[in-house]
């Protein structure tokens, strides 16, 4: 693609999006705004979000964002940002905009919001809905079990912020719960089952898959319980990495890890369950990948804490 190898980004760069023919977008988490890189030498300003001012270590501001199926037509866009006066204050939503036109509607809000664990990562699935993976703050962690709070899941809902039909809970956005962190989501291109990266506390960062109404354990276990009440992940770390966000390539998975400051590619049996290898195709600074994601040409880039790189990957070890 025509865009640069390297942007600066000093306000922290999250998720990078590409559409069908071309364009290439970027969120910038502390500004609140997304950027349309425009060629080798420029990028201009989309949109402007108001995100809630903090400082410190906190995971506030503009996260994930998705382009439409249809974005060639309609030029929709989904963005999950952090507002309100203060942290205190603060709550996560989801907004769609057009970048053809002024039109621009909050589709869902009042997701619980905090300094970390927010979450935020974004998708338009093949089923054509939008499913948003939102973390759980450490003092209401009991909550990841209760299907009436928004904290800890994995939501599910139509692009117009309507509730699907099908969802397992009538009238709830909530598709998954027993989640702590979902940084990472990608659907796989063959069987379109959504895995997610589970940000674990000091043991046991998981890699899932998805299912609809299914309990993922978060608080009462971590990793595999082999108990039948909660869905094992088919993958852990521990020590963690924190695995951030994942890309489908040529049917292998791919993710940043922030920790490691590496890419690791995990090849899958035929039955997408089972993890055949792991390994790390990129090494970067020792810390601070928040994402890893693929053009439309097959070129990989990444997003660290200050900037967007494009690399090229070895063969692992």
């Amino acid at each position: 693609m025509n865009i640069p190898d390297s942007i600066e980004v000093q306000g922290g760069p999250i998720a990078l999006v590409f559409s069908k023919t071309g364009r290439a977008f970027f969120s910038e988490r502390i500004t609140g705004n997304i950027w349309e890189i425009i060629g080798k030498e420029d990028y201009s300003l989309i949109k402007h979000l108001p995100v809630v001012n903090a400082t410190g270590h906190h995971e506030t501001g503009i996260f994930g964002i998705a382009l439409d199926s249809n974005f060639e037509n309609n030029g929709n866009m989904y963005a999950y940002f952090t507002s309100g006066d203060d942290v205190k204050h603060a709550s996560n939503g989801i907004i769609r905009f057009s970048t053809k036109n002024k039109e621009e509607k909050m589709i869902i809000s009042d997701i619980p919001a905090g300094t970390i664990h927010n979450g935020g990562v974004v998708g338009i699935g093949p089923d054509d809905k939008l499913y948003i993976g939102v973390g759980i703050n450490n003092e209401e962690k009991e909550k990841s079990q209760d299907i009436n709070y928004l904290g800890g899941k994995v939501l599910r809902i139509n692009t117009d912020g309507s509730i699907p039909a099908d969802n397992p809970y009538e009238g709830s956005p909530v598709y998954s719960f027993g989640h702590r962190n979902v940084f990472g989501m990608a659907f796989h291109p063959k069987t379109d089952k959504l895995y997610i990266s589970d940000v674990g506390p000091d043991n046991d960062d998981e890699i899932n898959i998805v299912k609809a109404g299914g309990n993922y354990g978060w608080p009462k276990v971590v990793g595999y319980s082999n108990n039948s009440h909660f869905i094992d992940p088919i993958y852990t770390y521990t020590p963690v990495i924190t695995p951030t966000q994942l890309v489908f390539f040529k049917g292998e998975l791919y993710f940043g890890s922030f920790n490691e400051g590496t890419v690791h590619k995990l090849t899958l049996a035929p039955d997408g369950v089972k993890i055949l290898s792991d390994k790390i195709v990129y090494t970067g600074k020792p810390f601070g990948i928040v994402g890893i994601f693929v053009s439309p040409e097959g070129e990989f880039f990444i997003a660290t804490t200050n900037n967007i790189l494009k690399i090229k990957l070895k063969k692992g070890k």
